[in-house]
């Protein structure tokens, strides 16, 4: 193909197809600066602008240049035959291809929705298709209505579109509510019923929808059905709208509630603001809900879409801002914690960071007491070291301190890998990365083998993997006080994703390193676990052991075996080959007998950790 040198865009072309090729190849730092390159010299080159946004860099600035010169959409594609694609935010929480005309149009006018911006809004309506051509125009005038808190024309707009496959869930949601409002309780319930049984599980919806069924079944006079749903909602976001509120009122005016299944329920720090919403009008999303894109709205006096990066809508929303309490809340949870890490076997220098780290946010709590200036607590982490060596239990700890010390409001902790992040199909991920934080709020993030979501060696990129990522990364910095985020994984992986990803090592600044176990912690390893289960390994089996782990680590093997898991299933086997061999005896078993693991049981166990070999039955031999 010749591009020649006659026209004023072929060098802006050049740098756009090596855009491309990079951003197939997932070379995002490279494709980046070849779309700035092409932009700069053809500042009008749309296409140029979409590689831009595909990037989801200054999404806002180049949606409003592609629009600007949507004449040219496509040119860049067209002429090189070359296939280039972005999404965009539909309403709230649809999320469709950006990829035509017509979807420049729909994305131009989300962008003033969501700045909440009405009058430009109506601009970008007024140049799409007619609404009874296309549902998703029609789904942008409901979310204009909505907006507006016209409920009659939100009821008419979402009435075509409830069996839509694509946007009947929101529809529902939109419809269902809008007949609350409107006290058309009996209309409301099945339709919020039915947007609930299409919502999966994994779509952050489903708090919505509970509580707005809950109003419905409340508004036909049916407690009894509401008050699992409040329960449900509470449970994940004791804070939405007037849940707690309206949960405690039926249960002082139906007494169906025995005091105990309410007894975390409280109104104490939250002001009717945050109750009923501005204007006395509930917010529709709350704090699982995605925060507002592309613009940072101007405040208004009210709105429905409080926007959580902003500190006067999670003042709204609940959350706490004021400064930290003086002295941990809880002692005896906090010496709990650090005892049992103490516990842990080897692990020196990662039991020396996390003490320095829990005394760091101790004299924090105490000097925010008495009025001295305090840093913001490091709550996000790098966890870097081979398999086994005691990543998530320290990840445990480390929650648990962060409770204790009063800066988490729970101490649970959300394993995830890249399967439990990343969607099968465009506009999945975004949802179900969300819904996954949403679940962890309160308490720790634990993903593993965290490096895989940076994955180069894709052949067309890995947009999803990347679209996780920048989810992760913007709520660890909205719920950074609701939430702690730890990115573990082999050093060689972690030093490949901090180093390709700015924007993690800025926010992962505190790395602590997990070294493999040396022979003598892994004997101790085998040890605790016998004497945890009530067993104990006799002296030859012992020295055995002792002889084993210097093995392992000396032939280098130990990081690929798994450390400590190594010896758990060293452990585990040698109980299963020890029981294959007391079920033959034809004498009375002693508690010795039972209890105790023998050379040949340790040595059976080791020849089938290293060959896959599993023990045989006994009737078999």
């Amino acid at each position: 193909m010749d591009f020649g040198t006659q026209g004023p865009e072929a060098p802006a072309d050049l740098a756009w197809l090596r855009g491309v090729d990079a951003y197939t190849m997932g070379a995002y730092p490279q494709a980046e600066e070849e779309f700035r390159a092409a932009v700069r010299i053809d500042p009008g080159m749309a296409d140029g602008w979409l590689g831009l946004h595909a990037l989801r860099v200054d999404t806002t600035t180049a949606l409003l240049r592609m629009f600007r010169h949507r004449e040219r959409f496509g040119e860049q594609r067209a002429r090189h035959r070359r296939t280039l694609n972005s999404w965009y935010w539909l309403g709230w929480w649809v999320q469709p291809v950006l990829e035509s005309p017509r979807d420049l149009l729909l994305a131009h006018a989300s962008h003033w929705l969501d700045g909440r911006h009405v009058p430009e809004l109506d601009r970008a309506l007024a140049g799409l298709p007619p609404v009874d051509t296309d549902h998703q125009v029609r789904f942008l005038h409901a979310c204009r209505a909505y907006l507006v808190k016209d409920w009659e024309q939100l009821v008419r707009h979402t009435d075509p579109l409830i069996d839509d496959a694509m946007l009947g869930i929101e529809a529902g949601l939109f419809g269902g509510m809008a007949r609350v409002r409107l006290e058309m309780y009996g209309q409301a319930e099945p339709l919020l019923s039915a947007a609930l049984m299409r919502c999966r599980s994994e779509q952050p919806q489903r708090k919505e929808l509970r509580y707005w069924l809950a109003r419905a079944h409340e508004g036909t006079g049916r407690s009894a059905a509401a008050l699992p749903l409040y329960r449900a909602v509470h449970r994940v976001d004791p804070a939405f709208m007037d849940t707690s509120a309206r949960l405690a009122a039926i249960a002082e005016g139906d007494g169906y509630d025995d005091p105990a299944d309410l007894a975390a329920i409280t109104l104490t720090g939250f002001g009717q603001d945050v109750l009923e919403g501005p204007d006395g009008i509930d917010p529709l999303f709350g704090i699982e809900g995605r925060e507002l894109k592309l613009s940072a709205p101007e405040p208004p006096s009210s709105g429905p879409l409080p926007s959580m990066t902003d500190p006067a809508g999670r003042e709204r929303s609940g959350v706490p801002t004021g400064p930290l309490p003086a002295g941990p809340t809880d002692p005896a949870l906090l010496e709990e914690a650090l005892t049992e890490l103490e516990r842990m076997v080897g692990l020196e220098p990662v039991k020396r960071q996390v003490k320095a780290l829990s005394a760091q946010l101790n004299m924090a709590r105490l000097r925010a007491g008495q009025g001295l200036p305090v840093q913001p607590p490091k709550r996000h982490f790098v966890f870097s070291g081979p398999s086994g060596t005691g990543k998530t239990t320290v990840a445990r700890i480390l929650g648990r301190v962060f409770y204790a010390l009063g800066l988490l409001g729970g101490d649970h902790l959300v394993e995830a890998q890249r399967a439990d992040l990343v969607g099968e199909y465009l506009g999945q991920t975004a949802v179900k990365a969300n819904e996954l934080i949403d679940s962890a709020l309160g308490g720790v993030l634990f993903v593993d083998e965290a490096y895989s979501l940076s994955n180069s060696g894709y052949g067309k990129g890995d947009a999803y993997g990347d679209e996780a990522l920048q989810v992760l990364l913007k709520r660890a910095e909205d719920n950074r006080d609701h939430l702690v985020v730890i990115l573990a994984g082999y050093p060689e992986g972690m030093d490949r994703l901090l180093n390709a990803n700015p924007g993690l090592s800025s926010r992962f600044t505190t790395r602590v390193d997990f070294p493999s176990y040396r022979p003598l912690e892994l004997t101790s390893i085998g040890e605790v676990l016998a004497a945890e289960n009530g067993d104990v390994w006799d002296e030859e089996a012992l020295d055995e052991l002792r002889s084993i782990a210097g093995h392992v680590v000396d032939q280098g093997w130990i990081d690929e075996l798994g450390n400590g898991r190594f010896l758990r299933t060293l452990y585990e086997k040698s109980c299963a080959y020890r029981d294959l061999r007391l079920s033959t005896y034809p004498g009375t078993l002693s508690r010795d007998d039972l209890s105790t693991l023998r050379l040949p049981d340790l040595m059976q166990a080791y020849g089938e950790v290293l060959s896959g070999r599993g023990p045989q039955d006994p009737s078999a031999m």
